[in-house]
């Protein structure tokens, strides 16, 4: 039997016409208008078919990390007395990364002219204790796209949640980028934070810098005021991106290849479940049934003025 191609999804709004997929809830590109010529500019880096019908998230523009973000040590953690195990999601590893709903399948409830939202359902009662409706909210607003991302918890005991945004930036050789933390940590072989540590020279964006002198870089910062900005010099192209007080978390990596530059606003420190020394830099938040956590990511992009 023939395998169905993937079919790729549309929203526009203002200046801003987004790709993406309602398996995961994956952004396939993210195109901003240019003022000055009217030519579309690849924000995230745009997904071809071969990377849309891959069924792995990280060959995509962006994709939502729900009920944890990034790296979980051996897929478990204690809560409430209880050792709650998630499925290892990345094979050979022992370690769980980025949570489940990039992997599910998400339904559009609302596209119109103001905004776009997407939703996906987990209900995993037994097992894991998570159950939730998880969404993404996209709106134009004053020349900016404003992205919602959020989850309700609707268990009946209390659960520890965190999410975050995974966008896959676009690269080139003279992409730079700019951010100011108070902290950073250091890892172990299997990325995850070991300790707690100053942002030192070789992990410092507070000045603009280069990209290509950071590749292989993959970093967790805290203490993110939530601005940062990726700059296009060659085409004349800056980006402002915005984080709201949920998602003062960052994570940064550029590949070795050079092909993205991946700044991540996210909830918490990876592993934070099972490490209580790093809940002070970035915690996830225990729910009760009804209750949300919510957080949105600003893209503003521009000009940049000779």
């Amino acid at each position: 039997m023939q395998k169905t191609p993937i079919r790729e999804l549309f929203w526009q709004s203002g200046d801003f016409r987004v790709g993406f997929l309602t398996f995961g809830g994956g952004i396939t590109r993210l195109e901003w208008t240019r003022p000055d010529t009217g030519s579309a500019v690849d924000l995230l880096r745009p997904s071809d078919q071969s990377a849309m019908e891959s069924g792995n998230p990280s060959y995509l523009g962006c994709f939502p990390m729900v009920p944890f973000a990034n790296r979980m040590a051996y897929a478990r953690f204690e809560f409430d007395g209880k050792t709650i195990a998630v499925p290892a999601n990345r094979p050979p590893g022992p370690h769980a990364i980025h949570g489940f709903s990039s992997r599910e399948d998400w339904a559009i409830t609302k596209s119109d002219d103001e905004a776009l939202r997407l939703e996906t359902r987990h209900a995993d009662r037994h097992q894991t204790g998570f159950d939730y409706i998880a969404w993404q909210e996209f709106r134009v607003r004053d020349g900016f796209l404003e992205w919602e991302l959020g989850v309700k918890h609707l268990g009946q005991g209390a659960m520890p949640y965190g999410i975050g945004l995974h966008p896959w930036f676009r690269a080139s050789e003279d992409v730079m980028i700019e951010f100011a933390a108070n902290g950073c940590f250091n890892t172990d072989e299997d990325m995850l934070p070991v300790a707690a540590t100053v942002v030192d020279l070789g992990r410092d964006f507070s000045s603009v810098d280069a990209a290509r002198r950071y590749r292989g870089l993959d970093c967790h910062y805290s203490g993110w005021d939530g601005a940062a900005r990726i700059l296009w010099p060659d085409e004349g192209v800056g980006l402002a991106i915005g984080a709201s007080t949920r998602l003062r978390n960052l994570q940064l990596y550029i590949p070795k290849d050079g092909s993205a530059v991946c700044l991540e606003p996210v909830s918490h420190v990876p592993n934070v479940h099972n490490r209580i020394d790093f809940k002070e830099f970035g915690d996830v938040l225990v729910l009760a049934s009804g209750q949300n956590l919510l957080g949105t990511m600003t893209l503003a992009p521009g000009l940049i003025e000779d």
